[in-house]
């Protein structure tokens, strides 16, 4: 024998009434089953409105109970017919009659008692029963049951306690002849209610009809209570906050009640008593989706390898904190406030003292801060008054709780839980745990409630590493990156990488999906964006998507996103780029934002700034965390000067090859700031800041090969034919050479505290004389490369292989990332 409960949800319209009986006929078919059935979809919110309205003495709490009976009477039209089912129709008019007699006694008296409250209440599910057994009558016998005729309670009026001697006798006896009869009848029973001894009528609390299908299940011995909602089951997290929450298959009887008392909705937290007195299982189903095997609530633990269980969490809350020194070995202080607070009717959800007994702080629910201080003063006023002792109030506060069996006797979980937070960096208000290891809790403030919810999530089970990218520029860098992450991103998942983007930037507009942006039609996607870009805007943005784990890829070249960093490193993003301008600012801002990136926990990476795909940053760095001492640092840096002084024979002037590589697109738009060696100049400060120097930009000496004349102004084609004047100047500077059988680079230098780059003479034999093409060619003389340097070398420009470089930063950070 089953007990089946439908909530209000499964009700909400006559299609759904239809689904919820052809599960039942389902389940007849196999064995007996008891229905107990909720108020129809936010009926008894509508019922509780009009008995406040009544109160008021305000006539529409007429028309909100005609609204109520308009409901009722269009499903028995929709279920039975306009003209059928005359024995229901007139069941159900007394119904509606006798509540708006008792609306209007209410309004009568100007007072709804709580008494009258629970009478109000109670339609709501005498209305829903009456119509689902006469629908039912019509393929099964089934039989119409009020709860108040077995269901005995004490006389606490919205919150009633259940008689369960008496209960258990009076509810054997009404179903058990019904179901064991040779053709069972099924019983339709009202949730949410019973009735004092007396016959006043009671309700057993909010989602009391759970609580409802578990009294009547151990009552009867049945073999499973099934409750029926709108979700496949219980979930590892709130669907609403964690979008990779997951369906539970099988939960203990001491997770549910931890889980349900932490704010998992699926499930009223006293309904599972009656079943654990009985060892009754309960099986959580979806009425929309009856295919979905839903989650299992027994005894057994089951699941002996998973850490955690479910994440959960209960908002609104008030932490206050007792605090002093004649609290220090003072006996009895924690009984006198805890006594004060129960004498107050305050319920405390979570307590937490310290060992050094300075104070004592526990949470209650916002709407019992005021009570709970006003207890509070009142029980220590003399310390108070003395300044003995202190009482401080935090609001806004949340409890974020991981819940499981498994993590009793586990090491290592406390600091998962709390690492993760501290990693994303949530503070952390206080810490509760219980003796039995199958909860840890903690506060933090409310607004980072759904965040913590995901970090944690993530940390306990998702297998996959997930980040989330936000790209600003997306010219041939950009571009070329958002093709690699597009054709990358299935071998990523095999490698356990969950990687999207959820942003994507121009100078002009950015467009924003948490769920990821299609990366075949990015372009489209952007063009009919309308949100004008603005740095600092867009980290607000993001902030507010409350990512967990997240970065920026900066692929512009502009003073404006680095101005921006320490806002998106308060978002909590990374910074991955191949822009130099943040790594060669002034020493004080760039200390500034080190020290942002250190304080919250967020890397930054640069591979990219120097030598493109290269691994220059990564070489010099590993060098340095392995203890070697860097001498000195050589190098062509630029691919641009590299692809110049390589094509410079002498067969054509300088400048008309300044030209050529300006139409082939191996130049900046303006030559000059690639002739000027302030590229080169840039590179080796970002070389010697890594290398532990405080360099300035101005510390760099860079020849430049624009002469002082042609420096200025706008850039225009006239440039060249300015520039063709000093071509004999660079002619015979490589007449000089080739007399030395040597050639000419662009070349810069790091040495100690001295950094400078310009053009020099080396032997053909030499190899920064025998690079091709817009190589690049870095040497590393270090103490232990100290006879042949170390030296890095390969293309040093183009859009694909500085895109890569970039890729690479992309999966160091994964790496970086916990799994």
């Amino acid at each position: 024998m089953r007990v089946l409960k439908f909530g209000g949800s499964s009700l909400a319209t006559p299609d759904r009434v239809r689904g919820v009986v052809r599960i039942v006929l389902d389940q007849a078919r196999q064995e007996p089953v008891i229905l107990v059935i909720s108020a129809f979809q936010d009926v008894t919110n509508a019922l509780l409105g009009a008995a406040r309205l009544a109160e008021q003495r305000d006539r529409r709490a007429d028309a909100a109970a005609a609204k109520i009976a308009r409901r009722h009477h269009a499903a028995l039209d929709d279920l039975l017919g306009r003209r059928g089912a005359t024995r229901v129709r007139r069941q159900v008019d007394a119904l509606l009659g006798e509540l708006r007699d008792a609306l209007q006694g209410i309004r009568l008296l100007g007072h709804c008692p709580p008494r009258a409250f629970d009478m109000v209440a109670s339609f709501g599910e005498r209305l829903s029963a009456a119509i689902v057994a006469a629908y039912l009558q019509r393929s099964h016998p089934s039989r119409f049951m009020d709860a108040r005729a077995f269901i005995a309670t004490g006389d606490q009026f919205t919150q009633a306690e259940v008689i369960f001697d008496r209960t258990n006798r009076q509810t054997r006896k009404a179903l058990l002849p019904l179901v064991r009869r040779r053709r069972p009848i099924i019983p339709v029973v009202t949730g949410f209610i019973g009735a004092t001894a007396d016959g006043q009528t009671t309700t057993i609390g909010r989602n009391g009809s759970d609580y409802t299908a578990a009294i009547v299940g151990a009552a009867v011995g049945a073999d499973a209570v099934e409750i029926w909602t709108d979700v496949d089951g219980v979930l590892s997290a709130d669907p609403r906050a964690v979008e990779s929450a997951f369906v539970l298959p099988h939960v203990s009887y001491e997770e549910a009640m931890e889980l349900s008392y932490f704010g998992a909705k699926v499930l009223h937290s006293a309904t599972i008593a009656p079943a654990v007195s009985k060892n009754i299982p309960l099986l959580i189903r979806n009425t929309l989706n009856p295919a979905a095997p839903g989650t299992l609530i027994s005894r057994t633990k089951g699941d002996g390898g998973q850490l955690a269980k479910g994440i959960t969490s209960v908002a609104d809350l008030a932490l206050l904190t007792l605090r002093g020194l004649s609290m220090v070995g003072v006996p009895g202080i924690a009984e006198r406030l805890f006594r004060a607070l129960a004498a107050g009717g305050v319920n405390v959800i979570l307590i937490s003292q310290a060992s050094s007994e300075h104070t004592i702080c526990f949470a209650v629910r916002s709407a019992d801060a005021a009570r709970a201080i006003e207890a509070v003063r009142r029980e220590f006023r003399f310390e108070l008054q003395h300044r003995l002792t202190s009482l401080d109030e935090k609001g806004d506060q949340s409890i974020i709780a991981v819940v499981g069996d498994g993590m009793k006797g586990r090491p290592g979980v406390a600091g998962k839980f709390f690492g993760a937070l501290g990693r994303h960096n949530i503070n952390i208000s206080a810490i509760a745990q219980g003796a039995s290891e199958r909860n840890i809790s903690c506060v933090v403030d409310t607004a980072q409630q759904v965040r913590a919810l995901n970090v944690v999530h993530q940390a306990f089970f998702e297998t996959r590493t997930r980040l989330a990218l936000v790209v600003v520029g997306v010219g041939n860098i950009g571009g070329a990156l958002l093709t690699q992450l597009h054709q990358q991103r299935g071998y990523l998942r095999t490698q356990g990488f969950d990687v999207s983007v959820v942003g994507i930037a121009n100078s002009r507009r950015f467009v924003l999906d948490p769920r990821g942006i299609n990366l075949a039609r990015w372009r489209e996607e952007l063009a009919a964006s309308r949100r004008k870009m603005d740095p600092i805007a867009l980290a607000r943005e993001i902030a507010g998507l409350e990512l967990t784990n997240a970065a920026l890829v900066d692929c512009t070249a502009h003073d404006s996103v680095v101005d921006a960093y320490p806002a998106f490193v308060n978002a909590n993003l990374h910074i991955i780029t191949p822009n130099k301008r943040a790594n060669v600012l002034p020493w004080k801002r760039y200390a500034a934002l080190v020290e942002l990136l250190r304080a919250r926990q967020k890397h930054f990476l640069y591979e990219a700034n120097v030598g493109a795909g290269l691994p220059v940053m990564s070489t010099l760095r590993d060098l340095i965390f392995s203890g070697d001492e860097i001498v000195k640092v050589e190098g062509i840096f630029s691919g641009t000067l590299s692809y110049l002084f390589n094509a410079f024979d002498g067969s054509v002037p300088f400048s008309a090859l300044v030209k050529q590589a300006l139409e082939l697109g191996f130049t900046e738009p303006d030559p000059r700031e690639d002739l000027s060696g302030e590229d080169v100049a840039r590179k080796l400060l970002i070389l010697a800041r890594q290398s532990g120097s405080q360099m300035e930009i101005g510390d760099v000496k860079a020849d430049s090969l624009v002469p002082k004349g042609l420096a200025r102004g706008p850039f225009s084609d006239r440039f060249f034919d300015a520039y063709a004047r000093y071509d004999g100047r660079m002619a015979a500077r490589l007449q000089r050479a080739r007399a030395r059988t040597s050639v000419l680079r662009y070349v810069g230098t790091l040495e100690g505290s001295r950094a400078r780059a310009g053009v020099k003479e080396f032997p053909r034999d030499h190899p920064f004389a025998t690079t091709k093409g817009s190589d690049n060619i870095i040497a590393f003389t270090t103490k232990r490369y100290a006879r042949t340097p170390l030296v890095v070398q390969g293309p040093g420009a183009g859009a694909d292989v500085t895109a890569m470089g970039v890729f690479s930063d992309i999966l160091k950070l994964l790496h970086y990332l916990p799994a």
